[in-house]
């Protein structure tokens, strides 16, 4: 299942927004468009781990997230929703062989019971590309050092063009893969399942991180 949607064009400038006054003080450098970030990261790739977590702390995140879910649960599920993962940018470029994802289902990090939708948004003005499987003919799948989990079959891939102020949904079920990046693209993931009344358990988990354990450990000895 997959369709287009129309997203606000003032959400999607709202979300922009903010990426850009953060990464003006990160970069100390005034950014004024997406193709500046991606200057900026081929100038300094060390910085593209760090932008990623950085974007995807943005409180205007949760804003975006909660608009377009009353959209979903009032124009087009009708069903209640809660948040399946946290809202995610993603940051893609020539440079970032090493991070596309492979033929995969967003099902594989959800539970096999439950019910689960995605809205893939271009943040960029030319919009962005996604291949969706035409047939699913998927025969096994294998480890990838990545994704985890990536599809192997002769599954043929249609490329849909999604433009500015619209954004891709599909559920959990749905194969699809990232289009080779021969421009960048700045996308905003967000991802909802429907309340399961029974057995109820939580899909996004959360630990202490490595570091700050080990620090706390050391000072309250």
């Amino acid at each position: 299942m997959f369709s287009t949607i129309k997203i606000s064009l003032k959400l999607i400038k709202t979300v922009n927004k903010d990426i850009f006054l953060v990464l003006t003080k990160f970069f100390n450098k005034k950014i004024k468009n997406q193709n500046e970030i991606f200057k900026v990261l081929r100038s300094h790739p060390e910085y593209r781990s760090q932008v990623f977590d950085l974007l995807n702390m943005l409180p205007v995140l949760n804003h975006i997230n909660f608009e377009m879910k009353k959209i979903l649960e009032k124009k087009i599920v009708k069903k209640t929703l809660v948040n399946w993962t946290y809202p995610q940018i993603r940051l893609d470029d020539t440079l970032s062989k090493d991070f596309i994802a492979p033929p995969h289902k967003d099902r594989w990090i959800l539970d096999k019971d439950k019910v689960g939708y995605v809205i893939w948004i271009p943040l960029k003005k030319e919009g962005s590309n996604l291949l969706i499987g035409k047939v699913d003919k998927t025969k096994r799948i294998k480890k990838n050092s990545y994704w985890g989990l990536e599809a192997v079959g002769p599954t043929k891939f249609i490329k849909k063009k999604i433009n500015y102020g619209t954004g891709l949904l599909f559920d959990a079920d749905t194969l699809h893969k990232s289009d080779n990046h021969k421009s960048s693209r700045i996308t905003l993931q967000l991802r909802y399942e429907e309340i399961k009344t029974k057995n109820f358990r939580r899909s996004v988990t959360q630990k202490v991180d490595s570091e700050v354990l080990k620090y706390w450990k050391r000072t309250l000895r």
